[in-house]
């Protein structure tokens, strides 16, 4: 094994930082042959990797969903008593909440919002399509309320009030 002062490229041949890995990882856990676990333990990820991907995007959604529920719930105990004295408390919280969805949203899927100049100053309808989730509605009203600081109200279908929270 090599000792305090001593590198894997000190020797006759140099090694290269894989090599002198897996040559460590030998000498430490006695197993000869230890690239072929490891080549066996990347082929396992390698394999299952697709499968978490799958159940890994929902689960973020399912878990910024319920923080940004958390994050309001906390935000309204905290500024109750402001709310008599000041016109608007929850800018802060709108705020908030349209980073978040808009970084997850340029992050997991690289949304971008394009056409905002033809959306008129009084009232518009936009119509779009949402799957099981309106985690789309959701992007699209955090990227517009960052872009234009406006609000958009949403005429939906039963079901969507039906998501908990």
């Amino acid at each position: 094994m090599t000792g305090g002062n001593e590198s894997c490229t000190a020797g006759l041949t140099s090694m290269s930082y894989l090599t002198c890995l897996t040559y460590i990882l030998e000498e430490w856990t006695g197993v000869e042959d230890i690239g072929d676990y490891l080549s066996y333990a990347f082929y396992i990820l390698w394999v299952l990797f697709p499968l978490v991907v799958v159940f890994v995007l929902p689960g973020v959604i399912v878990v910024l969903f319920y923080v940004s529920i958390l994050w309001l719930h906390i935000y309204k105990r905290k500024n109750e008593i402001k709310e008599a004295y000041s016109h608007d408390v929850w800018i802060g919280a709108r705020e908030m909440l349209a980073t978040i969805w808009d970084g997850h949203g340029r992050i997991w899927h690289g949304y971008e919002l394009h056409g905002v100049e033809n959306i008129p100053q009084g009232p518009g309808l936009v119509v779009f399509y949402h799957g099981a989730t309106p985690v789309d509605y959701i992007y699209f009203t955090a990227r517009l309320h960052i872009m234009n600081k406006r609000r958009c109200s949403v005429v939906a279908d039963h079901f969507v009030f039906r998501v908990p929270g």
